[in-house]
């Protein structure tokens, strides 16, 4: 059987229609395209800026607040940034030559330091870090120590070195603070304009006796005596802190506490081990109380937290960890 074909034809106007919507699809996709070959122009040319202004000064902070500064030095090597978080909250991250200041209630926070942490998922937040006090109406300097062969720490520096160090250093401006604890910084008055102040209004001189607790879990592993990296740190950190707020020590009480997970005569043993080891780290950093450290193990018998169950799970353990910890009472002559 033989086909048939039959050409198919329009009338001119329906040609003519045909060919405007054709035309249209393709100015609209040129359009499209040049839009997003625009955009992706656009994107290409979005640039972050990193660093703000050059530090110039600290000035003083309210009574009622505490100021930290945080630096990195221009000499390190490692180009990656360092993360630092408050209590595992998100701070800021610094690079090379940058510094940060905030202001936060006072009080004991931990503090983490963590060099390259994205490509640890984040979960540098998760480390114990160093517990620093933030002491109202003080300002604290802490700059960034890096070393191939030791974690990130902080170590507490003086104002005169922190602000000689941190004169080409300008503000870290690329990220934004989560840390709950950041409060917005406002101005106290200078000491210096206190020198001249009649006698009613200066303030009466603080106790010569302070007492410095540190987290155990930061000092030593679990069920341990022995340091770890970190609590070198802490207690480097603690002996600076006495050294500027001291001018002479009389004596110094190192007392070890644990949580009640285990027997009581092991717990006891436990605490008095490590406010030996406490003790002797001290006396290396260089205090020596005139009247000699005293060193006592209590164990579990004064339980901070008492809502913890005692069995071994990691659970309580968590739960327990404001129990273990080591207190350091100083007492000498304030500066």
């Amino acid at each position: 059987m033989k086909n048939k074909f039959h050409q198919m034809t329009f009338p001119k106007a329906v040609s003519l229609s045909l060919a405007a919507v054709v035309l249209c699809f393709s100015s609209a996709a040129a359009h499209a395209q040049s839009a997003k070959e625009a955009a992706s122009s656009s994107v290409s040319n979005v640039s972050i800026e990193a660093y703000g202004e050059l530090f110039a000064k600290a000035t003083p902070v309210a009574s009622h607040l505490s100021k930290v500064f945080v630096y990195r030095p221009n000499a390190v090597l490692a180009q990656q940034p360092v993360n630092i978080y408050l209590d595992g909250r998100y701070l800021t991250s610094l690079l090379k030559g940058g510094f940060t200041e905030f202001c936060a209630i006072p009080g004991a926070m931990s503090v983490q330091a963590v060099l390259d942490d994205a490509s640890q998922q984040h979960l540098g937040k998760q480390e114990a870090g160093q517990r620093l006090q933030f002491d109202p109406g003080k300002t604290l300097f802490l700059r960034l120590q890096e070393s191939a062969y030791a974690p990130t720490s902080l170590q507490v520096v003086t104002a005169s070195t922190a602000q000689a160090e941190m004169k080409n250093s300008r503000r870290q401006i690329h990220t934004i603070s989560r840390a709950k604890a950041v409060r917005e910084c406002q101005d106290g008055v200078d000491a210096s304009a206190l020198a001249s102040a009649p006698a009613a209004l200066v303030a009466p001189k603080s106790s010569p006796e302070r007492k410095f607790a540190l987290e155990a879990d930061a000092l030593f592993e679990f069920g341990k005596a022995d340091l770890r990296a970190s609590g070198y740190n802490a207690i480097e950190i603690l002996v600076h802190k006495v050294q500027s707020e001291y001018k002479s020590i009389e004596s110094i009480r190192v007392v070890g506490y644990t949580d009640a997970i285990g027997p009581k005569k092991l717990n006891s043993k436990l605490s008095q081990a490590r406010a030996v080891t406490v003790a002797e780290q001290i006396r290396a950093g260089g205090l020596n109380p005139s009247k000699g450290m005293q060193t006592e193990g209590r164990g579990a018998s004064e339980l901070v937290k008492t809502s913890c169950a005692n069995a071994p799970t990691p659970k309580n353990k968590q739960c327990h960890a404001p129990n273990r910890r080591v207190e350091v009472t100083v007492l000498g002559a304030r500066r």
